[in-house]
């Protein structure tokens, strides 16, 4: 079985809120970029579980998937013995990725796929946890970056030295190299993307407070 077989099928395997199937799917740009970058001897790890996760065990890498969904994992499982994709190089991991990452400790990942939970602020710690653990040249996929939360990551990420903007999928997915070490998190006036925005909130609110002075001045006079 490959990924074409694979988009043939178009299995489903999330579920609304009234437990109807439906169809999550990473882009299919993400897919094949999975399919193409990964190799038996990777360790990938993915936040979230879906297609993406049937295409980890296509490549045969040592996968690990962090998900709370345990029906999800159970229909992936179903649908791959199925088609007979092995999953044996699978880990899946179930509880929120919040929880779950502090605790894990994979060996040097090859590439890492964020797409699990992308309310505020688990993108972000989600590469928090992540992000060390990426060895340099190693591949960081942000999915769903229409999203606020996908979409502040990877504007960050674009100004944060260390990491490069490979790709981009029609305003759905970003792919990021590592390209130097990430000892710590820096303080945020090593933070372009930050600094550069504290700077602007700074001086718009220095104005705004000098403007509303002034206000107050010229209705109630210069105060004593």
């Amino acid at each position: 079985m490959d990924l074409r077989a694979l988009l043939r099928d178009a299995p489903v395997f999330h579920l609304d809120e009234g437990s109807r199937p439906i169809s999550l799917q990473a882009s299919i740009e993400v897919l094949e970029c999975i399919d193409t970058a990964v190799r038996p001897d990777h360790h990938t790890l993915e936040t979230g579980a879906g297609l993406s996760t049937v295409v980890f065990a296509l490549r045969g890498a040592e996968h690990v998937c962090v998900t709370p969904a345990a029906g999800e994992v159970e229909r992936i499982r179903a649908y791959c013995a199925s088609r007979g994709v092995d999953l044996s190089r699978v880990r899946f991991v179930i509880g929120r990725s919040e929880d779950v990452l502090p605790a894990l400790s994979p060996p040097d990942l090859d590439l890492v796929l964020i797409d699990g939970g992308h309310g505020f602020p688990t993108p972000f710690l989600d590469w928090h946890y992540t992000a060390t653990r990426l060895r340099v040249g190693g591949l960081l996929v942000i999915d769903d970056i229409q999203l606020w939360t996908g979409r502040v990551l990877r504007d960050f990420l674009d100004e944060e030295p260390g990491w490069a903007l490979r790709d981009e999928f029609a305003m759905r997915a970003a792919v990021f190299q590592k390209t130097a070490p990430m000892p710590g998190l820096p303080e945020w006036f090593a933070q372009p993307f930050v600094r550069r925005r504290s700077r602007r909130a700074g001086t718009v609110g220095h104005a705004l407070r000098g403007l509303w002075g002034q206000i107050r001045r010229s209705r109630h006079g210069p105060s004593r």
